[in-house]
């Protein structure tokens, strides 16, 4: 019986507060139509149309309002709100663009642009939206506003450091909760050369905060028969200087000249931003101890990354020192890669390798062991996110030696979870 006269006493509570509601949008709304040049109304009015839920007949308010006064800021704020809360990103975007020729230095259209753009999948621009509207931020709730916002951005760019010096000062349960939640991703790859050699992958990554863990197995087969195995174990670590990675990993098989061979890799890649672009040099050195010689190999690279576009290049320089003696040789090698995003999250990528790749691990991590390899490589790819969870990578590439040619492909699926 208690519980039957509390419900009643809620449900005439909220009658009484809809009818609250509705009779302050009657009396604004008469308010407006006797005198439409009274600004102060009709703001208020679009204002409680966007509580009631009510944000096209809000947007015709708020466009008024400008149509009066260009210059309105919270007319620009409430036609932006309006157009989010309708799920009208690009045009958003657009609106915010032209409110900021007027008030360049306005830190919530900065926010709101950011989130729109965001919103499109276009989050260095958002970054940079951001960081400005942080710059310009008038007050303490604009500033904190514009931090959360470049929070998310970082996260959502995988720069956890930075995720969290935002984060310090407005702390935010959601951020902070996706931020320390560990991340389980599966990789599953095949190869094949079309000519005998096909080779399968099994990858296990374990992601949590600035931390990373990696082990993966790789068989090769040559002719339908096991030729060569590989087992690697990564770990990296996101700093606010650099990204730190160290792998090693053991490879075993029938060619003993090769096997068996351990192979250890350590690089730092620090993160910089340049307004709407992503700057990633990286410094990153291989040893290599295969059974009859040593590897040594040294790489400088530079990644440079838009939302749009991506390019980059590395150099290397690989040393082998073999047993016997005076047989040691050196070489140089160069890879370069260009990316399109081609239609919303998949990405188009061409590769360039030129040199004598025998024994060279390339910028990816794939380890070129044997004799004979290609002296240049022209690669294709291309990435899509399936659904929210799943991702699939389709890479071919056409490699020439001695005037011979040959063409290999691989496909990987991932999985988070």
């Amino acid at each position: 019986m208690k519980l039957l006269s509390s419900l009643l006493l809620l449900l005439c509570l909220t009658l009484l507060c809809a009818q609250g509601t509705s009779s302050d949008l009657q009396s604004l709304r008469l308010k407006v139509a006797q005198n439409p040049i009274d600004a102060e109304s009709r703001l208020s009015l679009a204002y409680q149309l966007m509580l009631s839920g009510n944000s096209a007949e809000a947007l015709k308010h708020y466009e008024t309002l400008l149509k009066q006064d260009p210059e309105h800021a919270q007319a620009m704020e409430g036609s932006l709100w309006a157009l989010q809360v309708q799920e009208r990103y690009q045009k958003s975007v657009e609106r915010a663009r032209a409110f900021l020729k007027h008030s360049p230095e306005h830190s919530s259209i900065l926010s709101y642009q950011a989130y729109g753009l965001s919103q499109l999948g276009l989050h260095l621009a958002a970054r940079a939206r951001y960081a400005r509207a942080e710059l310009l931020a008038r007050d303490d709730a604009a500033r904190q506003s514009a931090k959360l916002g470049l929070a998310w951005e970082y996260i959502y760019l995988q720069d956890h450091p930075s995720a969290m010096a935002m984060l310090d000062s407005s702390q935010d349960p959601q951020a902070m909760e996706f931020l320390n939640k560990a991340r389980l991703k599966l990789s599953l790859g095949a190869s094949t050369n079309y000519d005998g050699l096909n080779s399968g992958t099994l990858t296990v990554a374990l992601h949590k905060a600035q931390w990373g863990l990696a082990a993966s197995y790789e068989e090769l087969l040559l002719d339908g028969s096991r030729f060569r195995k590989k087992l690697g174990a990564t770990v990296d670590w996101q700093n606010p200087v650099a990204n730190l990675k160290a792998s090693v990993n053991t490879l075993s098989g029938r060619d003993k000249r090769v096997y068996p061979a351990v192979l250890y890799s350590l690089s730092m890649q620090p993160i910089f931003y340049l307004d709407q672009l992503l700057v990633k040099p990286s410094l990153t050195g291989h040893y290599g101890s295969y059974h009859r010689f040593d590897i040594q190999q040294a790489d400088l690279g530079l990644q440079i990354s838009g939302d749009r576009l991506s390019g980059g290049y590395s150099f290397s320089t690989l040393y082998q020192d073999n047993d016997a003696l005076d047989s040691d040789t050196q070489e140089q090698l160069h890879s370069a890669n260009l990316g399109i995003k081609a239609y919303k999250d998949a990405w188009l990528r061409a590769y360039l390798y030129l040199g004598e790749a025998a024994w060279w691990t390339n910028p990816y991590g794939v380890v070129y062991d044997d004799f004979e390899t290609k002296n240049t490589v022209y690669g294709l790819s291309i990435s899509s996110p399936i659904g929210k969870k799943m991702g699939i990578l389709i890479y071919s590439q056409i490699g020439t030696h001695n005037d011979e040619t040959d063409f290999s492909s691989a496909l990987t699926l991932s999985y988070s979870m």
